[in-house]
């Protein structure tokens, strides 16, 4: 049945992730559940117009990650859903970068392609930063051919206790005022600031801030990011992980900083001992060579004297 077979849209729009799933409207960013509908994706890059002739292409794809779930590296989709049915249903997986490991941070993925002429010669799914801009694959569950979405109306809500400005649309059935990511906007809570460790992003959200990533948490060792905070941490020598200011971990420390000294301190050893060498050998070549201009300056000082000598012998005529 026609009506009932997906129809696939490239677009060439650079959007970020929430944008890119709003054009799509009312269909969705593309689901990769098998091999067929991934042939058809596949099929769909370089048949683009204009033509995507050569190179590497990152296109959107409908996969995200909230902030309360995990990556699990063991699931074809590493934890990943599809924005269409919430599931983490699919008969191909294949990833050319593994996203970062944590519990906290919110991740989209993109598919990834190798374009050579009229080919896709190698593709991955890669965990990509949601507000970064791609182009981007539709799906329509209907034998229409989508139009470009039409404008909305938009305003931009001034927080200021929070020092920020927050885009809002009037989208969707029915028409209300919605953050970028499609919820309701709710004007009660949209400005309200966050707690520690939290910060808004685009959507007016609460997000967790990584200090980790941020290069803003003072770990010795290694920093972990935790919902609104960090800890720092280290590792024993069974393999456990436990508090950088546990004794544990610093008896760590101070055999890693014991062994970082006994590393320093042999080639130091060397460089002194060649370095000593090599100021002897310089004093023996100098003490060489003054013994023998010595010894020539004798040898010349008798042999003048022995002139001297013989010409005092000579009759006076």
């Amino acid at each position: 049945n026609c009506c009932c077979s997906p129809s696939y849209t490239l677009q060439h729009s650079q959007m970020t992730f929430d944008k890119a799933a709003e054009a799509c409207s009312p269909g969705h960013l593309t689901t990769v559940l098998n091999k067929h509908e991934l042939a058809h994706i596949l099929d769909l890059i370089p048949e683009a117009e204009p033509p995507l002739i050569r190179g590497s292409f990152t296109f959107w794809v409908g996969l995200r990650k909230d902030k309360r779930e995990c990556v699990v590296p063991e699931f074809p989709l590493r934890g990943f859903k599809w924005t269409a049915d919430d599931s983490e249903e699919t008969q191909v997986s294949q990833w050319a970068a593994e996203p970062e490991l944590t519990c906290t941070a919110v991740q989209c993925a993109a598919l990834k392609a190798q374009v050579d002429s009229s080919n896709v010669t190698d593709w991955g799914l890669i965990p990509v930063r949601c507000e970064t801009k791609h182009r981007f694959i539709c799906k329509h569950n209907d034998s229409h051919t989508p139009q470009p979405p039409k404008p909305t109306a938009r305003i931009q809500v001034e927080c200021w206790t929070a020092g920020m400005q927050v885009e809002i649309r009037c989208s969707g059935q029915p028409a209300l005022w919605r953050l970028l990511d499609g919820s309701v906007a709710n004007f009660t809570s949209i400005c309200v600031p966050c707690d520690d460790g939290f910060r808004k992003n685009s959507s007016g959200k609460c997000e967790d801030i990584d200090e980790c990533r941020e290069k803003s948490a003072p770990c010795r060792n290694t920093c972990q990011n935790t919902p609104g905070s960090y800890r720092c941490v280290c590792t024993d020598e069974t393999g456990e992980v436990v508090s950088e200011d546990s004794l544990m971990c610093n008896d760590t420390a101070g055999t890693a900083d014991k062994r970082l000294d006994s590393g320093l301190l042999v080639p130091v050893l060397v460089a002194v001992v060649g370095l000593v060498v090599l100021v002897v050998l310089f004093a023996v070549m100098v003490k060489c060579c003054v013994m023998r201009r010595s010894k020539r300056r004798a040898v010349k000082k008798a042999e003048k004297m022995s002139m001297n000598s013989k010409d005092e012998k000579k009759p006076a005529i």
